[in-house]
């Protein structure tokens, strides 16, 4: 919780006037709050009960003028707040998505995608309830506990110690509902988590929900997980409105004990009228506030599990970046004994590749064998257990990470694409016009895909893809792939959603358009390997070279 609070602590620096203007404002309310009962004591001595209306009219234009000052300070600290606030939950908001794009690939696997966000938005507001308003009337009437306690000495010792008396007997009842509120509050929370991550996996597996027909099976759980929150929540509701029931009791006979006292010392002349109000006004302002001190350990309790896991959340481990920069062009590309494995499953051992720039290399094994893994490592999604992997005869772990991911452009089997347009989806960066994007269409004989969709470039692809087939989305991924500068291009079962002439084009024709680029293939599609300069069988875990036959007439130029 500490790294958290340091971390807010950091970026509230930049609004060091702000908050020393809030403090300012909080000292003059406190002031406010001292003055206030004075002024009214002399509005009943010296004007109600001496009936002089010039009096009475002199101290209320006062008491409206000290009311206006408070609101005006109130509503110029509520704005600064404000904007620290916002500021504050910007830049964690910011820093925490900076932090997802940098986890490890493996990190993704371990908590699905929407809980994952579900939960970072959540614990981040949570730890704007510090910043939050009630936080700040909580520090302004704590100073006016302190004013109030001037006030009650000055007016009357004798009543201000009866004051003290009672002030534990109150602190002590609120403090025994306030801990149980506690306990059903952490008990919610932690059924709310519950709930949300059972709602998630049903979202996420919404596709098998409806072919197993399990809707009488989910619908009965959502009601009876349902059920049991609102029962908490309930349970909690309850407690307020006898807390609330309970301390307007508590203050109702403490009131009237104010006025026993207070009757007794203006009966035997020891105390006016004006004094009696004033000081029944100062213990409000000392009794009032308990039961908001006491709302410390809610607002604790609440944020507690938040800033635990955001304390997680910031110490997961991240991918490393730094590293210098590629010096040349890229030539060639390695793996020099390299051995990886799953905790202690081995999947990749002793393997050893070397391509060049221009090469169409393939790689062929058995599901399972460990094809996916080899992609894994060569994008640096996984870190070799030993061996490496080296481009131009460097380690790839020397090189920045952002300037080695750059070499690489990927077609996946299923590949993912953006709920942006066809035209953001392939040149994010704006590198291309109209005319050149699609120009690139023509070329590759897909003007068809282009012509079906409704508003061609600017058709929005729809969430997962909806919108557009398989086969579309790994055409428009190929597109992607040739439009991005990257020397190396690695197809992993790029084409499994192609019909049979646009499979048979990718391998016989597509493949030509990529120019002098590195191409790593794939596929289980022998048929079509045997053309490629080398091919590459991963059996057991390890990758052994088989022999092909070297194609004819190849213009290609290898660097």
């Amino acid at each position: 919780m500490k790294s958290v609070i340091n971390q807010i602590l950091q970026i509230m620096k930049k609004h060091t006037a702000a908050l020393v203007m809030i403090a300012g404002a909080c000292l003059l309310c406190m002031a406010e709050s001292f003055f206030h009962p004075l002024i009214l004591q002399k509005l009943t001595d010296e004007g109600l009960l001496q009936r002089e209306y010039g009096r009475v009219v002199g101290y209320a234009c006062l008491l409206i003028i000290l009311i206006l000052v408070v609101q005006g300070l109130e509503a110029l600290q509520d704005w600064l707040l404000l904007r620290v606030r916002n500021d504050v939950l910007h830049t964690l908001h910011v820093q925490a998505f900076q932090k997802v794009l940098r986890l490890k690939i493996g990190q993704f696997t371990k908590q699905n995608s929407t809980e994952l966000i579900h939960q970072l938005n959540t614990d981040i507001e949570s730890a704007g309830v510090l910043l939050d308003k009630g936080v700040l009337y909580l520090f302004t009437y704590s100073l006016r506990i302190v004013s109030g306690l001037i006030g009650l000495f000055f007016i009357n010792w004798k009543m201000a110690l009866c004051i003290l008396v009672c002030v534990p007997v109150k602190f002590v009842f609120l403090h025994i509902l306030s801990k149980k509120k506690e306990e059903q509050f952490q008990n919610y929370i932690q059924e709310n988590q519950s709930f949300h991550a059972w709602m998630s996996d049903r979202i996420s597996g919404i596709r098998e929900i409806k072919l197993q027909n399990r809707y009488q099976k989910e619908e009965k759980q959502f009601s009876y997980r349902k059920e049991k929150l609102l029962r908490r929540q309930q349970k909690i509701n309850m407690l307020d409105i006898f807390h609330s029931s309970a301390e307007a009791g508590i203050q109702g006979i403490m009131t009237g004990i104010y006025y026993l006292l207070g009757g007794y010392f203006v009966c035997n002349g020891s105390m006016s009228m004006g004094s009696v109000l004033a000081f029944i006004s100062y213990s409000g302002n000392v009794t009032g506030p308990i039961s908001m001190l006491m709302n410390i350990k809610m607002i604790v309790a609440q944020i507690r599990p938040s800033f635990k896991r955001l304390n997680e959340f910031w110490n997961l481990d991240t991918e490393q970046i730094w590293g210098s920069k590629l010096d040349q062009e890229f030539r060639t590309l390695e793996l020099q004994r390299v051995c990886f494995g799953y905790g202690k499953k081995p999947v990749i051992r002793n393997a050893s590749m070397q391509l060049r720039r221009g090469q169409r290399v393939a790689v062929v094994g058995d599901n399972g064998s460990g094809k996916s893994t080899l992609i894994q490592l060569l994008l640096r999604f996984y870190e070799p257990d030993s061996g490496e992997v080296l481009v131009n005869g460097k380690n790839s772990r020397a090189i920045n990470l952002e300037e080695y991911r750059a070499l690489f452009s990927v077609v996946s089997q299923f590949p993912y694409l953006f709920q942006e347009t066809i035209r953001e989806n392939l040149d994010y960066e704006g590198r291309y016009t109209d005319g050149e994007l699609k120009a690139v269409f023509r070329e590759t004989g897909m003007e068809e895909l282009l012509a079906h969709v409704p508003q061609g470039l600017d058709t929005v692809i729809g969430v997962s893809g909806t919108n557009v087939s398989g086969g579309e989305k790994q055409k428009l991924a190929f597109l992607r792939a040739m439009l991005h500068p990257a020397p190396v291009l690695i197809f992993d079962e790029c084409t499994s959603n192609f019909d049979h002439e646009s499979e048979e084009w990718f391998f016989t024709e597509g493949l030509k358009l990529l120019g002098d680029k590195l191409v790593i293939l794939i596929t289980h599609q022998l048929k079509y390997v045997e053309n490629c300069d080398k091919i590459y069988e991963i059996r057991n875990g390890e990758i052994e070279e088989r022999k092909v036959i070297k194609r004819k007439n190849d213009k290609r130029k290898e660097r």
